[in-house]
């Protein structure tokens, strides 16, 4: 029974959910319900972009400071509202946040 609620909370997009990779590359508009356990895990802290790539798939932004962004909500029109960021360090994840537009 607890399944089919947790299930039906995601369905919902209600509360936060531990962090899934595969719904995370396959339902984009999910994302919003995962990135808590994210950030406070830690989860992307001290891995390589080969790691990184399989669990958040290939679809992030590169800035030129080094940093990978992962939209997690986007308005109607397709811009994104917030991002996850990852900061990279040699080629390794060192610090992550969240960016939110304004």
């Amino acid at each position: 029974m607890p399944n089919l609620i947790k299930k039906l909370l995601l369905l919902l997009e209600i509360g936060n959910h531990q962090f899934d990779s595969i719904l995370w590359r396959t339902k984009p508009e999910k994302r919003k319900t995962l990135i808590n356990h994210i950030l406070k895990s830690k989860i992307p802290v001290g891995k390589n972009e080969r790691e990184i790539c399989e669990l958040f798939g290939n679809e992030y932004s590169i800035y030129t400071s080094g940093s990978w962004s992962y939209s997690i909500e986007k308005d109607r029109f397709g811009n994104t509202l917030s991002a996850l960021l990852l900061h990279f360090e040699n080629g390794i994840v060192k610090s992550i946040g969240l960016k939110i537009k304004k």
